[in-house]
C-alpha cells in the first residue's frame, strides 16, 4: 500500500513532465534565408528526420490575419503562386506595421500553438524573431540556408525592388553567429541532407537532456 501511495505522485510527475515537453516546444530550430534559397525544403526535410517535431511558420498567422482583414483567400496566400506574389509587397508593409506595435506578435501566436517538443520555425526574417524565441526558450538553434543567385534564379527568383531589399529579406543578413549554415545550391543535395541529419541528432539529444 505504501509503495502504491508513493508511486502515485511519481506517476503524476512523469505525466506532467511528458505533457510539459509535448506542449512547450523545449527545443526550437529557426531557419532563415533569402527567397528561393530553400528554407521550406530544408524545414520539411528536417521534419521528416524527427519523430517528435512540428513546423511553425511565422507567415502563417500573418497571412491569416491579412487575408481576414482584406477579404482574401488564405489558402492561396500559403502557396507559391502568382496570387500570393500579387499581394506580397502590401502584405509585407501591413506585417511591418503590426510588428512595430508588437515585435513578437506573430511569433507568440506560433509558440502558443506549438505542441511537439521540437518546434521548427521555417521562415524567420528579423532579429526580433530570433530574440523572441531565445527570450522564451533556453534551447534555440539558428540555421542559415544559403544559395547562389544562379540557383535561386533557376528556382524562379527575380530581384524585385521593395521586396528583396526590404527588412523581410535582409533583416538577418548581419546576424551572427548562426549555429548551422547550409549551402543549398543545385548539386549540393547530399551535403544539405548531411547537415540536416546532424541538426536532427543535436535536437533529439537536447530533448532527451531536457
Amino acid at each position: 500500500l505504501v509503495s502504491a501511495v508513493l508511486a502515485v505522485p511519481c506517476l503524476i510527475w512523469l505525466i506532467w513532465r511528458h505533457r510539459k515537453r509535448v506542449s512547450s516546444a523545449s527545443v526550437i530550430i529557426i531557419f532563415s534565408g533569402k527567397r528561393k534559397s530553400g528554407k521550406d525544403y530544408c524545414a520539411d526535410l528536417l521534419m521528416s528526420l524527427l519523430p517528435n517535431a512540428e513546423i511553425g511558420r511565422l507567415s502563417g498567422p500573418l497571412k491569416h490575419k491579412y487575408a481576414e482583414e482584406h477579404g482574401l483567400d488564405y489558402n492561396q496566400l500559403l502557396e507559391a503562386t502568382d496570387y500570393k506574389e500579387k499581394y506580397r509587397a502590401d502584405m509585407i508593409k501591413w506585417g511591418e506595421e503590426r510588428r512595430r506595435k508588437d515585435s513578437g506578435f506573430f511569433a507568440s501566436l506560433v509558440l502558443d500553438q506549438a505542441r511537439a517538443p521540437i518546434l521548427i520555425i521555417s521562415d524567420a526574417r528579423r532579429h526580433t524573431d530570433v530574440s523572441f524565441f531565445k527570450k522564451h526558450r533556453k534551447c534555440v538553434y539558428v540555421v542559415r540556408v544559403q544559395a547562389s543567385d544562379e540557383t535561386r534564379t533557376a528556382r524562379g527568383w527575380k530581384f524585385t525592388s521593395g521586396i528583396d531589399d526590404a527588412e523581410s529579406e535582409c533583416g538577418l543578413d548581419d546576424y551572427y553567429p548562426f549555429d548551422f549554415v547550409i549551402q543549398n545550391d543545385t548539386g549540393c543535395e547530399l551535403s544539405t541532407q548531411s547537415a540536416l541529419r546532424q541538426i536532427s541528432l543535436v535536437a533529439m539529444q537536447r530533448v532527451e537532456y531536457l
